[in-house]
Formats: C-alpha cells, structure tokens, sequence
C-alpha cells in the first residue's frame, strides 16, 4: 500500500459504489449498496436524493471497515455520478421533488418546441449538442412547465454528485463534463453558460453554480457533521468530481488524442477522446474533465 489514499465513490443509475485507493491506483477496499429507480409513468425515470446519500454513508462505512486503515490517511474525496440527472433543492438545499435522471425521456414536447422556437442547428453550434429529451435543460424546461409549484421553490438545479458534495461539505459546485452534458444552455466554445440561450428559454441564470470547476479542482472541506456520520477526518480535502462516463475514461487512462474507452453498466458508451474539438450530431461531447 502507497501513502496517500484517496475515497472515490460513484452514484450509479441501480446503486451506489465506493472504494479506497493508494496513490500508485491499488484498490485497497471497495463496497456497493443497491438503490431503486421509480418509474411513475412509462417513459419516466426518477430516483430520492436522499437515496443517494443514505446508500453513500453506508458504502463509506463499509469501504472503511473493511480497509482496516486509519481515516485520518484519507487525503482527499472525489466522486462521479449518472448525468445529466436533474436534482431541484429550495433555499435549503432540500429537494423539491425526485430527481429526473438521465434514462427519464418525458421532456418530448419541450424538445420539439426548442426545435421550431430556437433551432436544432443553433444549439448545436453553441453546444455541441443536439436537442433531445436526454439532456437536463429540457427536463429542466419540464418542470417548469408542468409543476408551477415546484417551479417557484427551485433555489438551485444540482448534479447527481453535486447533491452529495453540498451534503459532505456545504459547498455548490458544478464541473465543465457536468455543465457540459446539461446541454443546450453550456457554450463549449467559450467553456461557459450560455446567457442569451438561457434568457431565451426562461430558465435564470441564478439557479445554477457561478463558477464551472474542473473535476480535479478542491472545492471544499468535508463538514464536522459529515465527518462524523462517515467516521473520516474533518476538513478531507474534496475535489469538484464528474460525470460517470468521462470519469471512467480518466480511471482507464484515456487520456490522449484517440484512445478509446468503453462504460458498461445500466446503460454502455464509448468514448473516443479528441484534442481538437470536432463535433457531430450523432454523438454527445463532453468538455474534458
């Protein structure tokens, strides 16, 4: 075993993973705790933050117990998640209603009226992707127009791992792959929100982080309260993470100009990646983490 170590921990679509590595990448302890998925309509797919977090705190305990290490040689935290996933909180941080994640397609009507309003070929310009009911600005634009009521309590529209982040420590954060795999409203020429797409859509600038992090930037400090829930040590370092499939790409270490990786769980992709921006409406881009 290599000093220092590091917790790393994904929020998958069917369970939660977590593990303990040396800094040469051995796996020192690992743990899994399944989650549901709730379906309330055909075609729809949600899940409870608070699932996610319950299923967190028992695979870092687990993951701790069976390492057998002292939690003070834990150096930093860093976690992915399933995007683009839809985590509505109040003023706070509370969710308003599950989350819509990434396999929910009922944003099919807001897609067409992007579509004949604003135009799949001018968000694909500023994006670099296409308009479908996959990306969270349009699950986004759903809530909006569906649940008035909810609508009026969002405070902050957060990732599947930025929802865990602020539990650990207090902070909101959001990465580029995140920002990125919202969608429309990112512009991943200028690396930033897209401001007039945003005033366009009706959806304020204000719910969403100010800053765009990139996954490896310390955003903040694990809480006195999270430490103690998780049996770590206070003020961990934690780093902005990402999303699940461009973090999987980095933990193969693809990291050069075509190398190709594969992510098979609930749902498989493969990613190829590229230095020099080149993009095609048959494939979702990511900004690097």
């Amino acid at each position: 075993m290599e000093y220092p170590l590091f917790l790393g921990a994904d929020i998958g679509t069917y369970g939660v993973k977590s593990c303990i590595v040396d800094s040469s990448g051995e796996i020192v302890a690992s743990s899994f705790t399944e989650i549901d998925v709730l379906v309330p309509s055909l075609g729809w797919a949600e899940q409870l933050p608070e699932d996610w977090w319950n299923a967190y705190v028992r695979c870092v305990r687990n993951t701790l117990k069976a390492s057998r290490i002292d939690p003070a040689d834990i150096a930093g935290i860093s976690i992915s998640g399933h995007a683009p996933t839809c985590v509505p909180v109040d003023e706070e941080f509370k969710p308003i209603r599950p989350a819509i994640i990434w396999m929910d397609r009922r944003a099919i009507q807001e897609a067409e009226w992007v579509k004949k309003e604003i135009g799949e070929n001018e968000i694909f310009k500023k994006s670099g992707n296409v308009i479908d009911p996959y990306f969270s600005f349009l699950k986004i634009l759903w809530i909006k127009r569906h649940e008035e009521k909810n609508w009026r309590k969002i405070s902050k529209v957060l990732t599947t791992h930025g929802y865990i982040i602020y539990k650990l420590s207090g902070e909101v954060c959001i990465d580029h792959c995140s920002a990125g795999n919202i969608g429309g409203i990112y512009d991943i020429h200028k690396r930033s929100w897209n401001d007039e797409l945003m005033d366009e859509l009706g959806i304020p600038r204000s719910i969403f982080p100010e800053k765009i992090s990139l996954s490896k930037d310390v955003i903040g400090e694990l809480s006195e309260d999270a430490a103690r829930i998780l049996g770590l040590k206070r003020a961990t370092p934690i780093v902005a993470g990402g999303v699940d499939a461009p973090i999987s790409a980095l933990s193969v270490t693809a990291l050069n100009e075509g190398d190709l990786t594969s992510m098979i769980g609930t749902s498989m992709c493969n990613g190829v990646i590229q230095d020099e921006l080149r993009l095609s409406k048959k494939v979702v881009t990511y900004p690097y983490v």
